[in-house]
């Protein structure tokens, strides 16, 4: 393998300089950021253009974007980067605590309603740790941006990411009162298709059709309803409402099940296919300590819940 030339070492920082200015699509806060002038910074990223022969951003007077070749440099980039800092911190670490940056993807209403009491006792034990969250149901790319690791809710698509079950996803099929006083409870699952059922649009994966079993038997019903959405906290609030019957998941609805504001029809039969709730992360033989710190964190925090 060749030595580094300073050219190399050149090329890393002209790098480091484009992602920091890619990571912000602004000039002025990537200069407040690395303490590098705007003028300067303006210059390195025209020299590496010049270098590369391509455009890495499309400016005018009042917005930075990135180009199609720019995003592609960019992912690339910011992974070769973070290889170095996990090596960095993998060597640090060694002779101290976890430490660094750790970046996470948490599902919005699982993070905001399971993970705070989980994030303040591991932020509180590993005080050197920064931790940065990213709430939201889409199914980041864990490798092409960044993360340390993520939870995910439900099937899981092959991949080399490891997945460690930590909980079971309950669903629960679940009315307000106020509903049943106007229109009555089903006594069935194949009573549904007569109540108003609310659904959750989650992209491509839809469902009208809801399928329930018990013991050896079961049911699957198309349903319609007056609303759906892709937010299952807003779900539940128009359940709470009266709108409609819906699916939510056990630790939305738990509370208000145990007060009295909502009710959990048709106990009897279970909603399928049954989902889990995983940490993935990458399957590196050099996990950073941050992330194995993480990961041991919410599996025990989780286990004790459950």
């Amino acid at each position: 393998m060749k030595n580094p030339t300073n050219h190399d070492i050149e090329r890393l920082a002209l790098a480091a300089t484009f992602v920091a200015v890619a990571d912000q699509l602004s000039f002025a806060k990537a200069a407040v950021l690395t303490g590098i002038s705007t003028s300067t910074l303006s210059r390195k990223i025209a020299k590496l253009e010049d270098s590369l022969g391509f455009k890495l951003f499309a400016r005018n007077t009042r917005r930075v974007a990135l180009t199609e070749i720019g995003q592609i440099y960019y992912h690339r980039c910011k992974e070769a980067l973070a290889s170095i800092d996990d090596t960095d911190e993998m060597i640090a670490s060694t002779h101290g605590d976890p430490r660094g940056l750790l970046r996470i993807s948490l599902p919005v209403a699982f993070g905001r309603i399971v993970m705070p009491d989980i994030l303040n006792d591991f932020v509180n034990h590993y005080p050197r740790v920064q931790v940065e969250v990213a709430y939201t149901d889409r199914f980041v790319d864990l490798i092409e941006e960044g993360f340390n690791a993520v939870i995910r809710i439900g099937n899981l698509p092959d991949s080399t990411l490891i997945a460690r079950k930590i909980g079971s996803n309950t669903r629960r099929l679940v009315v307000s009162p106020r509903y049943i006083a106007r229109n009555g409870a089903p006594q069935s699952p194949g009573e549904l298709g007569q109540h108003n059922c609310l659904c959750f649009r989650h992209h491509s994966h839809y469902r009208t059709l809801w399928n329930f079993k018990n013991g050896d038997k079961s049911d699957a019903v198309a349903v319609k309803g007056s609303f759906s959405s892709d937010n299952s906290e807003a779900l539940n609030e128009a359940i709470l409402r009266g709108m409609g019957i819906g699916i939510i998941a056990d630790y939305i609805c738990r509370n208000h099940i145990q007060k009295g504001d909502l009710v959990n029809l048709l106990p009897e039969w279970t909603l399928v296919p049954e989902t889990q709730i995983y940490i993935v992360y990458g399957s590196s033989k050099y996990l950073p300590p941050k992330t194995r710190a993480f990961i041991n964190h919410v599996v025990e925090a989780m286990r004790v819940t459950n």
